[in-house]
């Protein structure tokens, strides 16, 4: 055997057209320790945001029932309802995927259905980000123009 053979590195093939692959650390079994302690610090920090997502969405909910008894201006419902809506669902959502990233980094990168149900929860969360935030983006745009055509109704 040569040296070059019992190098552990891959090579790159003889002509020199194709790169040699690039080791899976899935498959060789063990992620770096700072990877997973990343991955832990990832974890904690979408539960932190998950559960002040579900703060700010009761919040807003209580001002919507608030706005019931006459104490702030309906027109507020139009927004802030959503919102709060739209903040418990990424709350309980980023929950479950706090939950499945932590999974994912107990397992250390081992188990590699832990992992895959970790990118499919922040998938969704992702999701209904896009989501609720066009949705938001809208009813803004909407506020806009209905105050423009008031503003141009009141010039008249």
């Amino acid at each position: 055997m040569s040296d070059e053979a019992s190098d552990d590195k891959p090579v790159a093939a003889a002509d020199g057209d194709e790169a040699a692959p690039i080791p899976d650390p899935l498959i060789g079994g063990a992620a770096a320790e700072a990877d997973v302690i990343l991955l832990e610090s990832f974890a904690a920090r979408a539960g932190i945001l998950g559960k002040l997502s579900l703060a700010a969405g009761a919040l807003a909910l209580v001002l919507v029932l608030v706005a019931f008894t006459g104490r702030v201006d309906v027109g507020v419902l139009l927004y802030v309802a959503p919102i709060g809506a739209a903040n418990v669902w990424l709350g309980v959502l980023l929950g479950r995927a706090a939950h499945a990233l932590s999974q994912a980094a107990k397992a250390r990168w081992s188990d590699k259905n832990a992992l895959a149900t970790a990118v499919r929860e922040l998938h969704k969360v992702f999701g209904v980000l896009l989501l609720t935030t066009g949705f938001l983006v809208f009813l803004m745009v909407l506020a806009l123009l209905i105050a423009a055509a008031f503003q141009r109704a009141a010039e008249i």
